[in-house]
């Protein structure tokens, strides 16, 4: 039997991200794997596909927003398709979904599937713009032959807001990680030591990172004010923030009275990401929403303690105080009691944090999670499909 096409369509793709093991991995004497990506380069680390011998190919989209640009990558994808002999059509977030489902109607052979990776996103925006991307979402999802979803609350989700979609058509999978990369290895304590030492850390100050975007709806103001709060006891710590976007400016402006109990690092590279998140004593995630939260999974598997929102994926993966802390967003109160407990009790954040990340191999490693996608591409392939 001549192996399966499956073309994965994402904004980008990053090296060890869960898309990434998906492409990677999959057993290439049964399938033969492409992506094509919106930009020509990743935003954290090239997956380098060229040298994997995986096809990737270009659809310029320059933005987000670039909503005819969408039309056109529609034609061009068609095309593409036809021209590679695709059976599936993999595609990853919103728009690409829209995509997806354009090409479906040029090009009906093609299996369609649409991997939701957000949670309630659509629906912060609040008012005639929800209505908008919702009907254009429920439109999209009837052309799919099957819509993937990592959580159980995702998938509640999508029920609640899509009530005709069949429930043949609605299928968990979890998020799958290669832990054998470095990017998700712990930092040994002499390094941990070595690097804390080169940023001239007090031995007995307890390290707080964030990781991610800059942006109001990631909860790095309120973490500022925790912070705050945390300064004003006299606790000897120190705050590190890694990331930027539109909202940096601000961050900055509200933490300078702090002086250099704040840093900010910018965007890091994933190997200065795992020194900064392995060299910290807790990692700290108070974002509003989450579908599932890759900064969780790496805070884990570097076992780390961390405190991250109560909201849809980490709830389904942390167990609170025993993996991680759990916290409701916006609470700037709550993530204040957090951090102190943790601060105060560092056994328990070494618990917290061996508990971590032998959850995370146990449940999310790809060699778990891989035949899933083996079995779902080969059923939509056959001939009784």
């Amino acid at each position: 039997m001549p192996p399966i096409r499956v073309l994965h369509l994402a904004r980008v793709i990053n090296r060890y991200d869960p898309i990434d093991t998906v492409v990677r991995y999959l057993p290439r004497e049964h399938f033969s794997i492409e992506v094509a990506t919106f930009e020509p380069k990743s935003n954290i680390q090239p997956p380098d596909y060229e040298r994997a011998g995986i096809p990737h190919h270009v659809i310029p989209v320059p933005s987000i927003r670039s909503y005819p640009a969408y039309l056109k990558a529609a034609l061009r994808l068609a095309r593409l398709l036809k021209d590679r002999s695709i059976h599936i059509l993999h595609t990853h977030h919103y728009w690409e979904g829209l995509v997806g489902a354009l090409i479906k109607l040029l090009y009906p052979s093609v299996k369609l599937i649409i991997h939701r990776h957000y949670a309630e996103d659509i629906m912060i925006l609040g008012g005639w713009k929800v209505r908008i991307l919702l009907t254009l979402e429920g439109l999209s999802y009837k052309q799919a032959d099957a819509i993937i979803v990592s959580t159980p609350s995702v998938r509640n989700l999508v029920r609640n807001l899509h009530k005709k979609i069949p429930s043949s058509k609605l299928l968990d999978i979890p998020l799958g990680f290669d832990f054998e990369a470095d990017k998700y290895r712990p930092l040994p304590q002499h390094e941990r030591l070595a690097f804390r030492q080169a940023q001239r850390i007090d031995e007995n100050a307890c390290v707080i990172t964030n990781v991610g975007s800059h942006r109001i709806l990631k909860g790095q103001i309120e973490l500022i004010e925790a912070f705050t709060q945390l300064v004003k006891d006299g606790v000897n710590a120190v705050l590190w923030l890694v990331g930027d976007g539109p909202d940096g400016a601000y961050l900055r402006k509200i933490a300078k009275p702090l002086g250099d109990k704040v840093y900010f690092w910018g965007w890091q590279s994933p190997d200065m990401v795992r020194l900064l998140m392995g060299a910290s004593d807790i990692i700290a995630h108070p974002s509003y929403s989450e579908s599932f939260s890759q900064v969780m999974v790496e805070a884990l598997a570097l076992e780390r303690a961390l405190v991250i929102s109560r909201v849809p994926g980490p709830i389904e993966t942390i167990t609170h105080a025993e993996t991680g802390w759990l916290i409701p967003p916006k609470n700037v109160e709550k993530l204040y009691e957090a951090l102190k407990i943790l601060i105060a009790n560092p056994q328990l954040r070494e618990r917290m944090g061996i508990a971590g990340r032998k959850h995370v191999l146990s449940k999310l490693h790809y060699k778990l999670i891989n035949p899933t996608y083996i079995d779902l591409y080969t059923k939509l392939c056959s001939p009784s499909a």
